[in-house]
């Protein structure tokens, strides 16, 4: 794998709020996946008082949320670069800067630890995991959700095994665990949690408007990394655009495992 690809950091690289299209790409994830979290933060019956943290709030849609979903309680929005929140979008909201990899809460701090698309970018992904359930009240709640990516050798879709291929391959050298999602509700009972539980959403190409332009925007975004690692050429990616134009039979290639867990005390 390319040097330049290896050393950008999970956080960087592909993934880059530097990049024209990172805020529509995470709008997009956000359309596509914000209905499944929050059907799951309503069944956990937050009181109005909820003390809540928001880990990895990227483009702030949840944080949102949850600042409307808890009038009389509190949300911190934390990400390493928070740049598109809104800091001003609710008295009860706090933006901050942080890397969890670095720093830390005091134990029984929050109600709820919600964190989409974020552990899986973590080098010491386990035992923050940990230390998230330490910062939870005794009944408190940690919801982790993360993308399991589905071989690429598995599309029916010649175009989508190279394109996909090279993304996650891509994602690999930046650090990024393919597969950690699906280890989530097992790791959640070991440290200690109860009453876990798992839901997952289908993603990729196909399956809906909304996957298909997070796809090509996905496309238009990673492309010359791509090109410049020699994991695809220019002739690939067009032909990875023109499959999605042509709107084929869907091909789930992600899974976003949602999982959580409580921990004991109440």
């Amino acid at each position: 794998m390319s040097e330049t690809l290896a050393d950008s950091g999970a956080y960087t690289g592909l993934l880059s709020k530097d990049l024209p299209t990172e805020q529509a790409r995470l709008q997009l994830l956000e359309q596509s996946y914000d209905p499944g979290t929050v059907k799951i933060l309503e069944q956990l019956e937050l009181p109005p008082t909820a003390r809540c943290l928001e880990l990895g709030a990227g483009a702030g849609s949840i944080a949102y949320w949850l600042a409307d979903r808890v009038p009389a309680g509190s949300v911190v929005a934390a990400d390493i670069d928070p740049r598109f929140i809104d800091t001003d979008h609710a008295p009860n909201l706090t933006v901050r800067r942080m890397d969890i990899t670095r720093e830390d809460f005091v134990p029984g701090s929050f109600d709820l630890v919600h964190a989409r698309a974020v552990f899986m970018h973590l080098a010491e992904r386990e035992e923050i995991l940990k230390r998230a359930v330490q910062w939870l009240a005794p009944g408190g709640w940690l919801v982790l959700e993360d993308v399991y990516f589905v071989p690429a050798e598995d599309s029916p879709y010649p175009e989508w095994r190279q394109a996909h291929g090279a993304w996650t391959a891509a994602l690999a050298a930046q650090g990024i665990d393919l597969s950690w999602a699906r280890r989530t509700p097992a790791l959640l009972a070991a440290a200690g949690c109860t009453s876990v539980g798992v839901a997952v959403t289908p993603g990729g190409l196909g399956v809906d408007p909304v996957q298909d332009e997070l796809l090509r925007i996905r496309l238009i975004q990673s492309g010359e990394t791509l090109t410049g690692a020699g994991l695809l050429i220019p002739e690939q990616i067009e032909r990875a655009k023109a499959l999605l134009d042509s709107r084929p039979a869907p091909d789930v290639s992600t899974f976003v495992y949602s999982s959580w867990g409580r921990r004991p005390g109440v």
